[in-house]
């Protein structure tokens, strides 16, 4: 029996793409995620710079860096649940804010290393996109291109 994955609610065939492969290749399709994740919503800042570097290049701080990303994810969290709340419903600034906090814990969860919190990662990334559809293409793409 396959384990299920946050990432079948999102796209069956990413997910699929998934479990087929390696570490290596599912960091570098998160890191693709990610990379998405964080353009598309403007996170900027130190932590983000510091995460991106230790996602390509392994240096720096893991711990430190995770840290201060969870932090930024309940800072993040805070925020658009108050603009909802105030607004009476999700509104576009709050929407962002939301997707600013999944791209910080996708970033997290990408640093961990658990190599089965990958998925955690794809699935928080691509739900930060503000264009999921090529979110999951990118990562799809990316997955079954680092096969030999």
């Amino acid at each position: 029996m396959r384990v299920r994955l946050r990432l079948d609610s999102i796209s069956p065939s990413l997910a699929d793409s998934f479990r087929k492969a390696d570490d290596e290749q599912r960091r570098h399709a998160t890191l693709t995620a990610c990379l998405v994740a964080v353009a598309g919503t403007g996170l900027q800042g130190n932590e983000i710079d510091a995460a991106v570097d230790l996602l390509r290049h392994g240096r720096g701080d893991q711990l430190a860096v995770r840290r201060k990303l969870d932090s930024l994810t309940e800072k993040f969290d805070e925020r658009y649940l108050k603009l909802s709340e105030d607004a009476d419903g999700t509104t576009p600034e709050a929407l962002l804010v939301f997707r600013k906090a999944r791209a910080a814990a996708a970033l997290a969860f990408a640093l961990s290393p658990d190599p089965g919190q990958l998925h955690e990662a794809m699935y928080e990334a691509i739900v930060a996109s503000d264009d999921q559809v090529e979110a999951v293409r990118a990562a799809d793409v990316t997955l079954r291109r680092r096969r030999h």
